[in-house]
């Protein structure tokens, strides 16, 4: 890639700077003592499991993986479970989105081959709403974004190399191994895509890339299956990843019902298993027999339902949720039904937290729709673009089976808006080529 100019380096800095300020700002405005007063909720399960588990205070395998517990149980031993630890953990949350929106930059001006397009896709992730909202949150999401696209940086260049038959860099691929297992380790849904990412380099590059991409697996392996051997030596227990891809299959096939829904579901369809164990501790098996139960019952209804649910949560946008009070969606969708009266339309725009939930339905769809024309527009391209569209491919099958909301496939929001810049920044080209041909004419 060529060099930045003056200009296009004041304009990265001038991004990035921008990105801070926003997400600092909005976590600064939020009570920091809100999380631990989730009982219940994710962010409450995180603080108080993360605090006793650097201790070693956990005496049960936990069913999600140890990186993002680690990270905010680190903070709540180093300042106390209060509202310092919450604002450090917003403050460091803040500068791994600023990451992301860094790691964006360099992907989109190596996809798209300008700086243009890696300074568009930065412009979008650094004012998008949900990345705003979404970095202040006590959740997994930040983190693991924010190591996913750390790990195709890293990746994307050895790629680009291949492409000109130029030397592997062996240590590029190492390092992105390391980051691509610890983001396996915050969310175990990434498991097998650093797998069939390295299987692709290695068909890309022949024999002269084996050497770098069993160096890769290596390193993925290892860090993956250190929490393997943790559980094992602690537990007895085979864990890759994390536990839980039943439920998830369960809740897929049957929808999701609240904790003590699922249980009932659960005694309904796999009574004899699930009775052995009262407490429900190990449900594994009572939970593939309730799934395959589900599905051959009405394979239609399943199939129906695991499409539906997967393409409603691509329409919903993440972050919507932050915003209580009455639905704009619904209520949009009863001034379309009732006639769409002026008096309805002054409702809907009436609503709570209209322009916040507009924004982020605005920025979701436009990134969506410029992100599909970029994946078109960059097919050329495609052995840049084929690890970022392989991706969005792999979280969408693997959501296709197991239960998914638009949380679950946010992690894709910032591919999508890598592709809408390059896109963007084609168009952009195109229009200057031709108003230059003009000129000239």
């Amino acid at each position: 890639m060529t060099p930045l100019t003056r200009s296009e380096r004041r304009w990265l800095i001038a991004l990035l700077a921008v990105a801070l300020i926003l997400r600092v700002a909005y976590s600064l405005s939020l009570d920091a003592r809100e999380p631990y007063t989730d009982q219940g909720g994710d962010a409450g399960w995180y603080l108080d499991v993360g605090y006793r588990f650097i201790a070693g205070e956990v005496g049960v395998v936990v069913p999600s993986g140890p990186v993002y517990l680690l990270f905010a149980g680190a903070w709540q031993r180093l300042l106390g479970q209060g509202a310092g630890a919450i604002l450090a953990i917003r403050v460091t949350q803040a500068l791994l989105s600023v990451a992301t929106v860094y790691f964006a930059y360099l992907i989109a001006r190596r996809l798209g081959e300008s700086a243009r397009a890696g300074l568009i896709a930065a412009g979008i992730l650094a004012v998008s709403p949900v990345f705003v909202l979404e970095q202040a949150q006590i959740l997994t999401e930040t983190l693991y974004v924010a190591l996913v696209m750390g790990g195709l940086a890293l990746a994307l260049p050895v790629i680009a190399r291949l492409r000109g038959m130029g030397p592997v860099r062996a240590g590029a691929l190492a390092l992105a191994g390391a980051v691509f297992g610890l983001a396996t380790l915050t969310r175990a849904v990434f498991l097998l895509y650093p797998v069939a990412l390295a299987l692709f380099i290695a068909w890309l590059g022949g024999r002269q890339s084996l050497r770098a991409v069993a160096l890769l697996l290596a390193v993925y392996a290892a860090v993956v299956l250190s929490w393997t051997a943790y559980n094992w030596v602690r537990f007895r227990e085979v864990v890759i990843g994390a536990q839980g891809i039943t439920s998830f299959a369960y809740m897929g096939a049957r929808g999701w019902t609240g904790p003590q829904g699922l249980d009932a579901q659960l005694l309904e369809d796999a009574p004899e298993r699930a009775s052995q164990d009262p407490l429900l501790n190990d449900r594994d098996p009572a939970l593939v027999e309730g799934t395959w139960r589900a599905i051959s019952g009405d394979p239609l209804g399943y199939a129906w339902r695991r499409v539906s649910e997967l393409g409603g949560a691509y329409l919903q946008p993440h972050g919507t949720v932050l915003f209580p009070g009455e639905s704009v969606k619904e209520l949009a969708r009863g001034w379309l039904a009732d006639g769409r009266t002026f008096e309805g339309l002054i409702r809907v725009l009436r609503a709570d937290w209209f322009a916040p939930k507009l924004a982020l339905y605005l920025f979701h769809y436009a990134t969506l729709a410029l992100g599909v024309a970029g994946i078109w527009l960059m097919r050329r391209r495609w052995p840049l673009a084929a690890p970022l569209a392989g991706f969005i491919v792999y979280l969408t099958l693997i959501h296709l089976v197991l239960m998914v909301t638009p949380r679950y496939l946010f992690p894709l929001e910032p591919i999508f808006a890598i592709f809408a810049a390059c896109a963007v920044a084609i168009v952009w080209q195109r229009r200057e080529a031709q108003r230059t041909a003009r000129s000239a004419g």
